[in-house]
């Protein structure tokens, strides 16, 4: 990966090479509908397999507004929520001059990308899996100050690639899992899957405890990396003490305990679990709730 610039550090392209994380199984795009922009496609050349694209431009490409266009179509997931997280590599380009910006692999989502880049999101909603999208983004429309530090004038843009190398799933999918113990607090999600837990009244377990809310039907994590979203709560406030719904899929295995993320070593993609984990006393006991939703390969992360 090529060492980001202080201008494009924004972007948070991760320090992972992110490719064969498991995903929810293939669909078509039905009821989505992609933009397409012949100028654009006819400025973009880009070669190379998917996460490994050599872009270059065949001539400027000013925008006023942001465009994209599918080089080529992936067969794979949709991406349908702006929240949904995609694994992918971006390659920015002046696209006055064709100059390289920019390159790096990384994790967003339609939400995130457009916050980062004002609007690219677009790109990324309805896409699938295995698409190679080019888009051009107008310097009036990047974050305060970007344009300025990547050598754009007030009049042109950036322009770029991102390969989509995997979509992740939005939240936990599977079999609902029935649990009848005693004493243990109940989740209740939000339509985007984001949980809410109730915790119930008296005191907390003295050991831990599992449950599997849902069951996925993906692939063991196992000695994997997980890609999950969480929420906690501190069960003598019943306050939350940490959640990543706001901010987007982890992959970070310090944003746990060790405890915690040995039960999603256990739990496959998909899976909803929840875990009680007593720490030192009843009364300082967290509940986290984890959606399971892929997994990096350990080989694929950079020392």
């Amino acid at each position: 990966m090529r060492k980001t610039t202080a201008a494009v550090s924004a972007l948070a392209l991760s320090a992972l090479v992110l490719t064969g994380c498991s995903t929810a199984p293939g669909s078509g795009a039905a009821g989505c509908e992609r933009s397409e922009s012949a100028a654009l496609s006819m400025a973009v050349k880009a070669t190379g397999d998917i996460g490994s694209a050599k872009v270059s431009l065949t001539a400027p490409m000013p925008t006023s507004k942001v465009v994209y266009d599918d080089l080529v179509v992936g067969d794979g997931a949709v991406v349908r929520e702006k929240t949904q997280d995609v694994v992918g590599s971006i390659t920015l380009l002046n696209g006055a001059t064709g100059q390289m910006i920019d390159s790096g692999a990384g994790v967003w989502s339609p939400k995130t990308l457009s916050e980062q880049f004002g609007g690219i999101g677009a790109a990324l909603q309805c896409a699938t899996n295995g698409s190679r999208v080019a888009f051009a983004v107008p310097a009036k429309d990047l974050p305060e100050g970007m344009a300025a530090q990547v050598g754009l004038g007030p009049d042109e843009s950036i322009v770029g690639t991102i390969d989509i190398q995997e979509v992740l799933r939005p939240k936990a999918q599977g079999r609902d899992v029935f649990n009848d113990a005693q004493g243990i607090p109940s989740v209740v999600r939000a339509p985007s899957g984001q949980p809410g837990i109730i915790v119930p009244d008296g005191a907390a377990p003295k050991k831990l405890v599992t449950e599997t809310l849902i069951e996925g039907d993906g692939a063991k994590v196992g000695k994997g990396l997980a890609m999950f979203q969480y929420t906690a709560v501190k069960w003598s406030t019943r306050a939350v003490t940490g959640s990543s719904w706001e901010k987007g899929v982890v992959y970070d295995t310090s944003t746990l305990p060790p405890q915690v993320m040995t039960q999603v070593a256990k739990a496959t993609v998909g899976s909803q679990i929840l875990v009680v984990d007593p720490e030192k006393t009843g009364d300082d006991a967290i509940v986290y709730v984890v959606d399971v939703l892929g997994i990096v390969p350990p080989e694929l992360v950079r020392g």
